[in-house]
């Protein structure tokens, strides 16, 4: 329950090596798609990660593909695309990336 109360709020913040965290981001992100919340078409979440170092902060704010090491966090690909083939992934990724310019 914790969990799903978390992932229904405005901000998140979690922590880094959480996979409590980690499945939060996958529910916001679900939601985030749901509910066309601001930056959704781009995998982008208003959440961010407690870090001493600030380094693993703004992970969830910008579109990361899926990397090494992978338990700690979730990755956009979890929502945004994983209902649609790699073409349809293509194309949109070149709308977006022409509608940023």
């Amino acid at each position: 329950i914790d969990q799903l109360i978390a992932s229904r709020g405005r901000i998140f913040f979690g922590t880094w090596f959480s996979t409590l965290s980690g499945y939060i981001n996958r529910m916001k992100g679900y939601a985030s798609r749901k509910d066309k919340v601001d930056g959704y078409l781009e995998g982008k979440l208003n959440s961010y990660y407690f870090n001493p170092s600030d380094r693993e902060k703004y992970q969830m704010v910008v579109y990361k593909p899926v990397k090494l090491p992978i338990y700690m966090r979730e990755f956009p690909t979890a929502w945004r695309d994983i209902d649609r083939g790699i073409e349809d992934i293509h194309n949109e990724d070149m709308r977006i990336e022409a509608h940023q310019q």
